[in-house]
């Protein structure tokens, strides 16, 4: 299986296609890993390089204990595009991945061709809404863990999905094993994340996918539509926030247009 060295910590990764254009990188959620990406890989393999990986302390990648930050996930990306030698890439990230994609952007801008954000979000807490949600996932990650996961994958998709579907979903996610310890310190990374005065800077194309029954309000990505320059925003209809397993065509069919 492909690891790579980065600093201290080895990090699963897939890389697919031929060279000969910009590469594809594809970054995932939290409690989630590379593989989420897999009908992307399908449909953009054949015609780029289309490359994924597991964030530290997710899927395959080490999981060291100590203090998880979105600036530490954007940091272990330059270290591994680097490792790889890719100069400059498409970033397209889902949720924390987003986050991700939105700080790896605002630091490295040079080595970003276009952007891609899948329902995330540029500042956590906008909402009364979402400060309770993040009180209710911490209180259910402390009483029972097991309860949380199944709380939290359940909330991520549309109210009408299939129950079967979201069970074999939780089976998937546990497992991938990732340990309460990281899976704690992301959200708290998640809740910090602010970086809404820095949205002006971000200067390259920039494609935003919301789905519109998404657990994140919509006002989320309209922000960040109207705070980047040269951005365009792509609402999916009859989708929740888990958008690359609800609808994987109309993934595809956006960022094909787009890139």
């Amino acid at each position: 299986m492909p690891f790579c060295e980065v600093d201290d910590i080895k990090l699963y990764y897939e890389d697919y296609g031929a060279e000969d254009q910009v590469p594809l990188i594809f970054l995932h959620g939290v409690m989630a890993n590379g593989q989420v990406w897999q009908p992307q890989v399908d449909h953009f393999k054949d015609r780029r390089r289309t490359v994924i990986f597991d964030f530290r302390g997710h899927g395959q990648s080490d999981k060291p204990r100590g203090k998880y930050s979105i600036k530490q996930f954007s940091e272990d990306l330059y270290s591994f595009l680097k490792k790889v030698e890719i100069e400059k890439a498409i970033i397209s990230g889902h949720s924390m991945g987003g986050m991700t994609a939105l700080r790896f952007t605002l630091d490295h801008q040079e080595m970003v061709e276009k952007l891609i954000l899948i329902d995330t979000v540029a500042k956590s807490l906008f909402s009364f809404r979402i400060k309770l949600g993040f009180l209710v996932l911490q209180l259910a990650m402390s009483i029972a863990y097991e309860s949380f996961m199944k709380y939290y994958i359940s909330s991520v998709f549309r109210k009408d999905y299939p129950k079967s579907e979201i069970e074999k979903v939780l089976e998937r996610v546990k497992k991938l094993k990732n340990p309460k310890y990281v899976v704690k310190s992301s959200f708290s990374a998640i809740k910090k994340f602010d970086v809404a005065s820095e949205l002006t800077n971000i200067q390259v194309p920039t494609l935003i996918i919301h789905g519109r029954e998404s657990v994140n309000p919509l006002s989320q990505a309209e922000y960040m539509n109207k705070n980047i320059s040269n951005a365009k925003l792509v609402i999916i209809e009859g989708a929740g926030h888990s958008l690359t397993r609800e609808a994987p065509e109309k993934i595809c069919e956006a960022i094909e247009k787009f890139i």
